[in-house]
């Protein structure tokens, strides 16, 4: 992103561009994570290579980072089971389950969702929302003048960028209208398609940051609602709120093409 005036308030508003992700998003949640977790910031640029090679990087590179986010979680319980601390942590380790505490493998499960969904989802979706605020400039200084109406912005563009792609696997043999799926098979399913629902939604392609009424399901929805959802709508909010206040008039940058 180009900006296009700079201030002195902090490094990337000295600037006249950044990368948005890089110097912002992922710095932003990692912290937040990190915090939540009752850990410093000096591994933070560890956790979001780890978390990049796991979603993006190769099949070697998925095993590596894999087998480094289950050895650090492991490692951060074991350190809490000894000595607990005011974090998210210690209540995972501390938790019960129907009157029974949670198995190794539970917290284990619980601390690397927690981690790729605290870093990429939110982080991935303040992208999608500055993004959408550098190809808007009318609705970018509208929030700037209202922060207040930040809160039901961030509703909207949930609505317009769900970030997260369900996947199942088939548990037997199908054909589901004409397609073919055996048991084993990974099925993407959609489900952010729903939020552009016609039937649900007036103008469902056009991006609203006033609307009041969102039932959108980028959160998931009954059983398989996320439960960090609330956190992440705070962060993301806080996230343009902080970027807002900081960075003047702001755009994509221009790529020249031969």
């Amino acid at each position: 992103m180009d900006v296009q005036e700079t201030t002195a308030s902090d490094l990337i508003a000295r600037s006249t561009r950044c990368d948005v992700m890089k110097d912002f998003a992922l710095p932003f949640t990692v912290k937040v994570y990190l915090g939540s977790m009752g850990l410093s910031n000096s591994g933070s640029d560890e956790l979001i290579g780890w978390v990049s090679d796991l979603l993006h990087g190769n099949d070697v590179k998925r095993t590596e980072a894999a087998q480094s986010i289950v050895s650090f979680i492991d490692e951060l319980a074991a350190s809490r089971r000894k000595q607990s601390a005011a974090d998210f942590t210690t209540y995972i380790v501390q938790a019960q389950v129907q009157g029974r505490c949670v198995t190794d493998e539970e917290v284990r499960g619980i601390g690397v969702l927690f981690l790729i969904t605290g870093l990429d989802t939110v982080a991935a979706a303040l992208g999608f929302d500055l993004a959408y605020l550098a190809r808007n400039p009318e609705d970018q200084e509208s929030l700037r003048r209202e922060p207040t109406r930040i809160a039901i912005a961030v509703e909207e563009l949930l609505c317009a960028y769900s970030t997260v792609q369900i996947i199942r696997v088939a548990t037997k043999d199908v054909d589901f209208e004409g397609v073919s799926m055996r048991r084993g098979d990974f099925v993407s399913c959609a489900t952010m398609i729903a939020n552009r629902d016609p039937a649900e939604f007036m103008c469902p392609d056009t991006i609203d940051l006033a609307r009041q009424d969102h039932r959108y399901i980028a959160f998931g929805y009954g059983p398989h609602l996320c439960r960090g959802a609330n956190l992440a709508r705070r962060e993301i909010a806080v996230g343009i709120h902080e970027w807002l206040t900081r960075i003047p008039t702001f755009r994509i940058k221009e790529v020249c093409r031969r």
